[in-house]
């Protein structure tokens, strides 16, 4: 045997050992790093959100259990209280994506942004939001899952004030960041198809939300908004449609308006106006 391939065999014995001499990654592993690459903001955000929110009330607990006084106010507050939580919880856990968000350079405001632009992503994400929840609510969707009803009291207990700033301003920039920011620039960055791209990323955003009413509201919420989001291209886009659609939501929800609108004429009108936005906006240049 000559010198050339002993060597190549003491190469070859001691690739296990050597990150230098690392076998080529399979195409399947490759795959399955650009997913999990893609997704683990969402893993990410989720659990700077479970640990915050756990060490919180722990924090709280011991608050309540110091003092009898602290344990009533705390006891006819709670609901307030947790609320205020939950956006501080939301603001640190967003803030901890900011360095990933800056590593995907979304452009925060469209160079050709202009008012007309803006004034039509508000509106269509008013209309569409209205579109679904009426829908859902005639049809009795919503009635079908005791999570989402869950959910929806402890949203709606809230005082309006507070609850347009948690659920109008704070969720949605925090969830866009997470979702549209890193989620879908990710996966168009790992060269996915821009309509797969679409579909996945709105369908994760649904799932996130853990309830089978929200889970579809989400996903048909989500394809909107990042259609938005690739048709005009500034990230400001699917934030303000975004904080559009819950503001209203929240609005009309909490003052009970929006059970004297829950009618099909409704839905015809706000449907109508949803698809001719839409159209107004793939006409333009």
């Amino acid at each position: 045997m000559n010198d050339q391939s002993k060597q190549k065999d003491h190469m070859e014995w001691l690739k296990p050992l050597s990150p230098r001499l690392k076998e080529e990654t399979k195409p399947e592993d490759k795959l399955i790093k650009k997913a999990f690459f893609a997704i683990s903001p969402v893993i990410i955000y989720i659990l700077y959100v479970g640990i915050l929110t756990e060490t919180a009330q722990i924090i709280l607990g011991r608050i309540a259990d110091s003092s009898e006084e602290y344990a009533r106010f705390i006891s006819a507050n709670k609901t307030v209280i947790n609320a205020v939580i939950r956006a501080a919880v939301i603001f640190i856990a967003t803030a901890a994506q900011i360095p990933a968000l800056r590593g995907e350079k979304p452009v925060i405001i469209s160079n050709d942004g202009n008012l007309a632009r803006y004034l039509k992503t508000v509106c269509l994400g008013v209309s569409s939001a209205l579109t679904l929840n009426v829908l859902f609510g005639i049809t009795g969707f919503t009635g079908s899952s005791e999570t989402y009803e869950k959910v929806a009291d402890k949203q709606f207990a809230l005082p309006i004030a507070l609850g347009i700033v948690l659920y109008g301003l704070i969720s949605p920039l925090a969830e866009e960041v997470v979702f549209r920011g890193l989620v879908y620039n990710r996966m168009r960055r790992n060269e996915m198809q821009v309509i797969f791209a679409m579909v996945m990323s709105s369908m994760l955003f649904g799932a996130y939300h853990f309830n089978m009413v929200q889970a579809l509201y989400g996903t048909l919420m989500g394809l909107i908004i990042v259609w938005t989001y690739e048709r005009y291209g500034g990230f400001l886009y699917p934030v303000l449609f975004h904080a559009a659609a819950n503001v209203v939501v929240y609005i009309l929800s909490s003052t009970d308006l929006m059970n004297k609108i829950m009618t099909p004429v409704t839905v015809i009108i706000t449907g109508a106006i949803t698809t001719s936005l839409i159209i107004l906006m793939i006409k333009e240049k």
